[in-house]
């Protein structure tokens, strides 16, 4: 990661100061629009006269392009760090050496959950200097807890001024670690801009800018369902020796279904018999488990820029006892997750799909810039 700082100044570090340069400086200076530019001058503010009046160091909150801003530097510019007074009775131009027009700030490279307020400010976020904050690299978010970019002070006259990316993180599946039990998790917002008692808060998006809300994740599969269960039957016959009384009967379990007798061959005038029974019995088998269903698919986020969301596979059942006992099912594949700052799909199980990651959250402050779909992904209004 790196931001680094820079500044419209300081100027008149040394040598005199005439007024066509506090002109040019101060009520003419244009901010530049890139990290790597250079500030412009506004030619019809660079002509005619200028009086002290208008080179006071202006302290109004609600003014939103002061020509002589307050700041720390201001404050302290001049001889014996006078500053650069905000009264007409006792002021000089030469409380205007080491003075400033714009504080700038560039991030470049890759941060993950970067906090705009705690980067080289100088204590000027709460002042009326216009401050801008360039992103020209990668800010990311591995987490949908946090925000990919995130500013959350009372500051005016402010612009994060977007060329580069800020991508929310991507919700967990259904079912995956760290997840809901079934439902996808949301996806987290990219950007948050919260300024309670701010002023001037502006989010501008350039046409190569990327602020994407990350994508749900999907909802995990319903299990399988269990096989129904079988009966199996069994059985056998019981059968006694010659003897005259029936003392045969079914073994323990078995119930009878038949009987009967026939003479014994071998003796004479036939006063014994052979007597036999016919047993039966019914034993159940139980159906095979359902297979567990398949945790849902991420979504798309910075976590996960590239690559399938598809939901896993559902997992077969088990097989069925026997004498007809069914399979369990296979379980249902778990629903996809959503792409950047869309819902994850949902299944047949009694959760839902993840939501959707905000591209910019927050209140008190305005987009402008190149707004479409390309740009941005997810809802940005406060």
């Amino acid at each position: 990661m790196a931001a680094t700082v820079t500044k419209a100044g300081p100027y008149y570090s040394s040598g005199q100061i005439k007024f066509s340069d506090l002109r040019r400086d101060f009520r003419a200076n244009v901010r530049k629009t890139t990290s790597s530019g250079s500030e412009t001058t506004n030619s019809g503010l660079n002509s005619g006269s200028i009086s002290a009046s208008e080179l006071l160091r202006n302290t109004s909150t609600n003014e939103t392009s002061p020509v002589v801003p307050d700041c720390t530097e201001n404050r302290q510019s001049g001889p014996s760090n006078t500053g650069i007074t905000d009264s007409q009775s006792n002021w000089k131009v030469s409380h205007f050496r080491n003075s400033i027009k714009y504080y700038y700030i560039a991030q470049s490279g890759t941060d993950t959950n970067f906090d705009i307020d705690a980067q080289t400010w100088n204590t000027n976020l709460n002042k009326n200097i216009v401050k801008v904050m360039f992103i020209d690299g990668t800010c990311g978010s591995n987490t949908v807890l946090s925000p990919a970019a995130e500013h959350n002070a009372t500051t005016y006259n402010f612009t994060l001024d977007v060329y580069g990316n800020i991508l929310g993180c991507g919700g967990r599946g259904g079912g995956t670690s760290g997840a809901p039990s079934i439902s996808g998790e949301a996806g987290g917002d990219a950007l948050s801009m919260l300024s309670s008692g701010g002023n001037n808060i502006s989010v501008l998006v350039r046409s190569g800018a990327k602020i994407y809300g990350g994508g749900g994740g999907g909802e995990k599969g319903i299990n399988g369902s269990n096989g129904s269960g079988g009966r199996c039957r069994e059985t056998t016959r019981v059968q006694s020796g010659c003897q005259q009384s029936n003392t045969v009967s079914c073994p323990g379990g078995f119930n009878q279904i038949a009987s009967g007798n026939s003479c014994c061959e071998y003796r004479r005038g036939c006063n014994a018999n052979i007597w036999w029974v016919e047993c039966e019995k019914y034993t159940d088998t139980s159906g095979g488990i359902g297979g567990a269903g398949g945790n849902g698919g991420p979504g798309r986020g910075y976590n996960i820029q590239t690559g399938s969301l598809a939901g896993a596979s559902g997992s077969a059942g088990t097989s069925g006892g026997g004498c007809g006992a069914q399979n369990g099912g296979t379980g249902e594949t778990g629903g996809t997750g959503g792409e950047w700052a869309t819902a994850g799909g949902g299944t047949s199980n009694s959760g839902d799909g993840g939501g959707v990651g905000r591209a910019i959250t927050g209140s008190n402050y305005s987009v402008t810039g190149t707004i479409n779909s390309t740009t941005l992904k997810g809802s940005y209004n406060p």
